[in-house]
């Protein structure tokens, strides 16, 4: 089956789970939470069900099913959890930053309902892109067909501030392209544009599928100066270094150093003290098993899952993190 196929059957599914109601989706005899996460094949959704499957290992106790539902994102995540349409969701570190601060999406309407529950994987800042493009850096980019995700989503608020931060002018100096980032491997296969931004967690299957078309392709090391510069400035913003043995049909040979942004799992406010609480509990009491759930997770320690968490802590998770002698 091609990739094109593979990707279209994904999306009918996806589609097709959207437009179901709970009751019809679902068949379960005890209560349910959704997590809201993203795309089937990202991270967010192998984190989402991770969750999950260490809470439900103790459905009869607690008589609560969580289930990892498909989403678009980080700022329709932040939107249906400010909301009360989900208790759960997971969004990158900024999103969440500029809700708190009322900024982009929510310039002028800061959200103070969102409360942090755990700090999941590091995703990086990459640029995927051809070879052939002869991009070896951020400035290298000038000319070039860009990527840069969604108009709106945190992929390109998130570019466009890196761009500008580099002197590129996304209007005069490149031609951007705004589909949707499960879009752009294939874009990139195709000829139709020269490299992507990505904002994701290591190692990645979509990364992986869009090294193995007929086009070679590099992740591009932003200059070393760039980082440094941006590292401190903001809360939000921590260093990742992109191991690229995963990747073994990519041109990198060396680790790539970029930025990265926390993936976070928060909540509502008026989310159940007791239900947040035994999430936090059996994520750290399987915490060996959860790290298995995906790549991504293997460096994960407990210091990383209590920190930088940008929004106010849960009164569940901080009871838990208290009890485990993670918060004094």
């Amino acid at each position: 089956m091609s990739h094109v196929s593979r990707l279209f059957m994904l999306l009918s599914l996806v589609a097709f789970t959207a437009s179901m109601s709970p009751s019809t989706l679902f068949a379960f005899d005890e209560p349910m939470m959704s997590i809201k996460t993203g795309d089937i094949t990202g991270v967010y959704y192998a984190a989402g069900s991770a969750v999950s499957k260490m809470h439900n290992r103790k459905l009869k106790e607690y008589n609560l099913r969580l289930i990892a539902e498909a989403a678009e994102g980080s700022i329709s995540n932040i939107f249906d959890v400010a909301n009360g349409l989900a208790e759960f969701g997971i969004a990158q570190a900024n999103a969440l930053y500029y809700a708190k601060h009322g900024e982009e999406d929510w310039q002028g309407t800061p959200q103070s309902n969102l409360r942090s529950v755990l700090g999941l994987y590091t995703e990086a800042f990459t640029v995927i892109a051809a070879v052939d493009a002869k991009i070896n850096s951020l400035t290298d980019l000038a000319g070039k067909r860009l990527n840069i995700g969604e108009l709106g989503s945190a992929d390109s608020l998130q570019s466009l501030r890196i761009l500008n931060s580099v002197g590129l002018d996304p209007e005069k100096d490149l031609t951007i392209s705004e589909k949707p980032t499960y879009e752009a491997s294939e874009l990139l296969q195709q000829g139709g544009i020269d490299a992507y931004f990505y904002t994701v967690g290591h190692p990645n299957l979509a990364v992986k599928e869009a090294s193995h078309g007929d086009r070679k392709i590099m992740l591009v090391t932003p200059e070393q100066e760039f980082v440094d510069a941006f590292l401190g400035q903001k809360e939000y913003l921590v260093e990742r270094i992109i191991r690229v043995d995963y990747y073994t049909e990519i041109a990198n040979k060396e680790p790539v150093r970029t930025l990265g942004l926390k993936a976070i799992l928060f909540c509502n406010a008026n989310t159940d003290e007791d239900v947040v609480y035994n999430m936090v509990k059996e994520v750290f009491e399987n915490f060996e098993l959860f790290k298995k759930q995906h790549p991504a997770f293997a460096q994960l320690t407990p210091e990383k899952l209590t920190t930088r968490l940008i929004v106010p802590l849960h009164p569940g998770a901080e009871r838990y993190f208290k009890e485990a002698g993670l918060l004094h």
